[in-house]
C-alpha cells in the first residue's frame, strides 16, 4: 500500500497546534515546515510522474524538476503550484539547515497554508 502524503500535512498541523506539549516549540515549527513541504512536493511529484508522464530520477534533482514541470506550464493554476512549491522549499531549507531562523511560528503557518493550496490545486487538475 502506498503512503498517503497528506498525512505529513496532518502531522504538520498537529505539531503546530500542540507545540506547547513539547519541550521546544521551535523544533515543532521547524518539523512542521519540513513536513508541509514534503507533503506538497510528493503529491505534486506523484501526479506529474503518474498522470503526466514526468520522468523522475529519485534524487535531489527531482525537487527542481518537479517545480520546473509546473512552472513551465501555460496554465496559470499549474504555474501557481510551481511557485508555491518553490516558496515551500525555501522555507524548508531554512527550517532544516539554518542554525537560527526568525519568525519560525509565522513561517510554519505560511508553509501550512501554501501546502494546503498546493493540495487543493492538484485536486482541480
Amino acid at each position: 500500500m502506498s503512503f498517503d502524503w497528506t498525512e505529513y500535512l496532518n502531522l504538520a498541523d498537529v505539531l503546530v497546534r500542540d507545540r506547547a506539549s513539547y519541550t521546544n516549540e521551535e523544533a515543532c515549527f521547524r518539523a512542521a515546515i519540513s513536513r508541509a513541504y514534503y507533503s506538497a512536493f510528493c503529491l505534486a511529484r506523484n501526479r506529474a510522474r503518474d498522470v503526466e508522464g514526468l520522468v523522475v530520477t529519485n534524487s535531489a534533482a527531482d525537487h527542481g524538476l518537479v517545480k520546473g514541470h509546473y512552472l513551465q506550464s501555460p496554465h496559470k493554476q499549474r504555474r501557481k503550484i510551481g511557485t508555491r512549491l518553490d516558496r515551500l522549499r525555501l522555507n524548508r531549507n531554512k527550517a532544516d539547515y539554518a542554525d537560527s531562523i526568525s519568525g519560525a511560528e509565522s513561517l510554519s503557518t505560511s508553509s501550512l497554508m501554501l501546502a494546503r493550496n498546493v493540495l487543493n490545486a492538484l485536486k482541480t487538475l
